[in-house]
């Protein structure tokens, strides 16, 4: 499948879906552009920071899941060392078999995540979506921990046009309407709102205004800034690009 980037040469993935692959749907058209829209996210921040893909060495896609994204970063990045961490095993083992990731089992808790080396890049698609505030702080410290010096972290959060939906009623998050309003009010007096899961009160969904995003991040003196694209991941997620560097 070539996909033409940024005026690069058409790149070819790997179409293999796991079956257990709960991100796929049934239309192949979409699954793909979701991977090709975080690589465009990735090349903007790559962009920003005035790096190459030569500059990217390691990669670490967590949660990787089934390689959603993944298939697009092994392809473009060519002969970069990618890891492949989720909590689910299988999803990990998937990405090690099909595209030639190093398998990592994750951690409910980043500090219990043992990764082998550092990284260039670090992509972190729709994890902190589902997180509390307290563990977003437990992996950006992770993630600053682990990248190397001028290594780019790219992360994505549900932001206002997320809440829009929710307010609009065009789209639930699984949530049932009592949760949807407490969401929503701790999100419009805080700028962040937690609730979980039916049954689980770690995971469930987040919503982040832009500024309670900056004022966390602020708070870590070498993660820089470069790109804060609303809507950026399949007109969906926001994405926000930082890059390791002290003034």
């Amino acid at each position: 499948m070539p996909i033409n980037l940024f005026g690069q040469k058409a790149i070819n993935i790997v179409r293999d879906i796991s079956p257990n692959d709960i991100m796929f749907q049934g239309n192949e058209e979409h699954y793909f552009s979701v991977g090709q829209s975080a690589l465009d996210c990735i090349n903007l921040s790559l962009s920003a920071a005035g790096r190459n893909v030569k500059d990217v060495k390691m990669i670490l896609d967590l949660p990787s899941g089934y390689g959603r994204v993944l298939r697009f970063l092994k392809a473009f990045f060519g002969d970069a060392d990618i890891t492949a961490c989720d909590l689910e095993r299988d999803a990990a083992d998937f990405c090690h078999e099909n595209f030639g990731a190093n398998p990592v089992y994750s951690s409910k808790r980043p500090a219990d995540i043992r990764l082998p080396h550092g990284f260039d890049l670090i992509w972190c698609g729709s994890l902190l979506t589902h997180l509390d505030v307290n563990l977003w702080n437990e992996f950006f410290a992770f993630f600053n921990s682990v990248l190397n010096d001028k290594g780019l972290l790219v992360f994505s959060t549900h932001g206002r046009y997320c809440a829009h939906l929710i307010r609009t009623g065009s789209l639930t998050y699984g949530l049932d309407s009592h949760k949807q309003t407490m969401l929503l009010e701790r999100y419009g007096r805080d700028g962040f709102g937690f609730v979980g899961y039916e049954n689980n009160d770690d995971y469930g969904i987040s919503l982040a205004s832009p500024a309670y995003v900056l004022s966390l991040l602020q708070n870590i003196s070498d993660l820089k800034l470069l790109v804060y694209l609303e809507k950026g991941w399949d007109s969906h997620h926001d994405v926000i690009g930082l890059i390791k560097a002290v003034f």
